[in-house]
């Protein structure tokens, strides 16, 4: 199964800079920061209800109508993997038997367990990940663009000198005056910098966006897709004939 960031070496990066894969990657990451706070928020409050009516009559249907909630977040989790490479099919317990029986069915399947720690434990987790790679890349893209749009900045400094550009560091009395950092005053300048954050891009940046989409995409795999037995190609082999006598 192919996933984003097959490519996480610089070279590899050089290659792929021009593909769909970055922005496969980007699309990815950018929409799980307005998703995943969303279902965060949506399951905890359905299943704080559903803890608040166990204490009433309601609490048994209430109960497996969170369930469902929690399988229906976690495919939404599952069809977004198509942003950037296959979808993850899911793998439940098909349901049985009276309310009580179902009830019972849909909370002590292990996938709900899974569920419940992709869309709740590893928000935090999967947030920041997404965000500071998406946060570098942002970047990336603004450098690129600077020839555009440099001169649209307007800068006043304490002694009253007064320009249009990009301040990267620190010039307390202007450019002229000296400081440290970066001002990029001029189309040259900008140019150099846009130059500069291609090639950063394809060299580290491109990577980074493949390969955090790649982790996040890893854990939603692990915790939302079938169950994997560890042992299973062990039990297939002792499973297996033995070898042919000599």
């Amino acid at each position: 199964m192919h996933r984003p960031g097959a490519y996480l070496t610089p070279r590899a990066g050089l290659r792929v800079i021009g593909t769909r894969a970055p922005w496969r990657a980007i699309a990815y990451l950018a929409s799980y920061l307005v998703a995943g706070p969303l279902l965060f928020a949506f399951l905890v409050g359905v299943l704080l209800i559903a803890a608040i009516a166990n204490i009433t009559w309601l609490g048994l249907p209430i109960s497996i109508g969170a369930a469902m909630v929690v399988r229906g977040c976690a495919a939404v989790e599952r069809n977004r993997a198509a942003l950037a490479g296959p979808a993850i099919s899911g793998d439940y317990r098909p349901p049985a038997g009276g309310v009580f029986t179902r009830a019972r069915v849909l909370w002590t399947d292990p996938a709900m367990a899974r569920d419940c720690a992709y869309l709740l434990a590893l928000f935090p987790i999967l947030l920041v990940l997404d965000a500071g790679a998406l946060l570098l890349g942002c970047v990336t893209i603004g450098l690129l663009t600077i020839p555009a749009w440099f001169w649209l900045m307007p800068q006043t400094w304490p002694n009253g000198e007064t320009g249009h550009g990009l301040m990267i560091g620190s010039f307390p009395d202007g450019p002229e005056a000296g400081g440290w950092g970066l001002w990029i005053g001029d189309l040259p300048t900008a140019l150099i910098v846009a130059v500069g954050a291609l090639i950063a891009g394809a060299l580290a940046v491109a990577p980074v966006l493949i390969g955090a989409a790649r982790l996040h995409i890893r854990f939603a795999d692990r915790l939302l897709g079938p169950a994997v037995d560890p042992l299973a190609e062990a039990k297939a082999i002792l499973a297996g004939p033995g070898p042919l006598p000599s």
